[in-house]
């Protein structure tokens, strides 16, 4: 089915759907409004979803051919921002928005499974369908693997999708190899001697050492990686001092690192203990640092990339550049081979130009047929993943 025949069929069901899980965002994996919103609409055309991970969900839609089965991975979680827009399905839940789209990318799986149902036939190859909590944090991806979804079902390739307003509206882009950063996080404390600020020489001023540290920490990606690597530090947190004529004796500050490579990745943590050890002998202070890491980095499957170019015609689709945003779809890739796909949100005549996580963020709901569209060309596809 073509995408008019998709807009004509079910662009009512996909407005309805994503509009329904727009106003009903959680956090993580405390998703239970959302768990039970999405089995009963699958219940409802007939099948039996699993529950997994707490709050996650799959669902696996045999097909004529079994042994060759394909997954599409849909994230559920929201984001804690208030929501800031005008129209009438705003989240019932204050404080809490689907500001990243995970609202679109679940109804882009309920709406396969319906059309499934709808067109038994269609099923030319099985699907698992996954509808995965936590991406926002702490990462839902990697304790659904470990639940052994890859053993169970005979999975060759999977797919996800995720919308993006600097894509023009209705098109998909991607790319081969990396797409999305690798990112792990850095907790710092900085700890001194307290003393009256009118005498700093019987104190040490643990805000003169981080503010040392900062500057040395943002020296590392200038002038200890090669400039053509894609590499981001960044300093995001930053608290200490308790009044204007006390010389500080704790600061404690926090960051995020990306990269596309593991090696580059270890000489980032590398450098940063190295700093660290620098700038504690330089001003005489005790600094803990701890690492937590996240998610790999995104690196598409090449023959993919190279299906999805067979498939998607040339004026549907754009060269996605690549991003230091990441996504733990990349645990999923590490199992089996994978392609994420953008899916183009942009339309700055109607207003759809806010970005991700923010607060006025929003979309089209017909972009997510071109998501279906292109799950079902996937599924018919003639040759074997």
């Amino acid at each position: 089915m073509q995408y008019n025949e998709l807009v004509k069929n079910y662009q009512d069901e996909a407005i309805r759907l994503r509009r329904e899980l727009h106003q009903i965002p959680e956090e993580g994996f405390d998703l239970t409004k959302t768990q039970a919103y999405l089995i009963n609409y699958l219940v409802n055309l007939g099948y039996q979803p699993e529950k997994i991970c707490e709050t996650g969900l799959i669902l696996y839609i045999k097909g004529q051919c079994d042994d060759d089965a394909i997954a599409f991975r849909a994230d559920m979680d929201a984001l804690c921002i208030r929501e800031e827009t005008d129209h009438d399905y705003v989240s019932r839940h204050p404080g809490w928005m689907h500001a990243c789209g995970h609202d679109g990318h679940m109804t882009m799986n309920l709406l396969l499974a319906k059309y499934l149902a709808d067109f038994p036939n269609q099923r030319k190859r099985s699907v698992l369908l996954i509808f995965q909590p936590g991406e926002e944090g702490p990462g839902g991806a990697k304790p659904m693997i470990a639940a052994g979804i890859f053993k169970r079902y005979p999975v060759k390739a999977i797919f996800g999708y995720h919308l993006f307003p600097f894509i023009e509206e209705g098109k998909l882009g991607t790319k081969a190899g990396p797409m999305m950063g690798q990112n792990s996080e850095f907790f710092i404390t900085v700890h001194g001697v307290s003393g009256h600020a009118a005498e700093p020489q019987r104190s040490t001023d643990a805000i003169v050492a981080s503010a040392s540290l900062i500057t040395c920490l943002q020296s590392i990606v200038s002038r200890n990686t090669n400039p053509m690597e894609s590499v981001v530090i960044s300093i995001g947190l930053l608290n200490g001092g308790t009044r204007v004529n006390v010389v500080a004796d704790e600061v404690k500050l926090g960051g995020t690192i990306r990269s596309f490579s593991d090696k580059c990745h270890a000489k980032l943590h590398r450098r940063i203990e190295e700093v660290v050890k620098g700038v504690e002998l330089t001003h005489g202070c005790n600094i803990e640092l701890r690492f937590v890491e996240m998610y790999p980095a995104v690196i598409n499957d090449e023959r993919l990339y190279d299906i999805f170019k067979e498939l998607i015609p040339l004026e549907s689709r754009v060269r996605f550049r690549k991003v230091m945003l990441s996504e733990d779809f990349s645990f999923f890739q590490q199992e089996v081979p994978g392609l994420y796909i953008g899916v183009g949100t942009g339309n700055e005549e109607k207003g759809f130009n806010k970005n991700l996580h923010t607060t006025g963020f929003n979309f089209d709901e017909m972009v997510l047929l071109k998501g279906l569209e292109a799950s079902l060309k996937f599924i018919n596809y003639s040759k074997n993943y």
